[in-house]
């Protein structure tokens, strides 16, 4: 039986919408549009502003963008998982000295 190499990248997500978009891109301009009901809450159009265009642009950065090869939703979760784990330092003395 003959044996075929079947092309695959992993590197990439499959493009379901419309040959452009992925599952995960998708989601978060959901997000994104669903973030956009809070013009709907009766309160002063500024704080509506200072809601709103904060939590658009994160998911927004988190469908377009992209940092070395990462998503930036990967990206961000990972500097968060940094900023708040234990880091410990180890003192070792330098035996040249």
């Amino acid at each position: 039986m003959r044996v075929f190499k079947v092309p695959f990248d992993i590197k990439r997500e499959e493009k379901i919408f419309g040959g452009y978009l992925s599952l995960r891109q998708v989601i978060y301009l959901m997000l994104a549009g669903a973030s956009l009901s809070i013009f709907a809450i009766p309160l002063p159009i500024a704080i509506k502003l200072i809601i709103t265009i904060p939590i658009c642009i994160f998911f927004l950065l988190c469908t377009f963008l992209k940092i070395g090869e990462q998503n930036f939703d990967k990206f961000f979760f990972y500097a968060i998982k940094y900023l708040f784990r234990k880091k410990n330092f180890v003192y070792e003395r330098c035996s040249k000295w």
